[in-house]
């Protein structure tokens, strides 16, 4: 998967997840705000509340769930957070050694054996 699409399914899903969140949580309110006194009322708020309780849990459920995901993501490297790996670091060696290689057959003169200068 493109890891384009990925942070773009993720970021979708952020945002779903915390306006059912909010959503939930406004509808908890209202629903607690309301003053009525009769028993039919109060059984439906109840039940009202009911539901969106149970919503309000499904929903913190699933954003922890893709908290877990994206760690999952981060730590075995669909994410490039960590910094190098095993093969980076290896290249990086190498090239470091390279570059001494070099740096000491500048300095020891094999530029000018290679390309000698014309005395014309």
């Amino acid at each position: 998967m493109d890891s384009q699409q990925t942070a773009k399914a993720l970021h979708y899903r952020i945002n779903t997840d915390i306006s059912q969140l909010l959503q939930r949580f406004e509808n908890i309110m209202a629903t607690a705000t309301v003053e009525n006194s009769s028993y039919t009322s109060t059984a439906v708020e109840t039940y009202q509340l009911d539901v969106e309780s149970s919503a309000l849990i499904r929903a913190a459920e699933d954003l922890l769930s893709l908290t877990r995901i994206m760690k999952e993501t981060w730590l075995f490297g669909k994410l490039d957070t960590l910094g190098e790996d095993e093969r980076d670091v290896e290249r990086r060696e190498k090239l470091e050694k390279d570059l001494v290689a070099v740096e000491k057959s500048v300095e020891g003169g094999v530029l000018s054996k290679l390309c000698p200068k014309d005395k014309n």
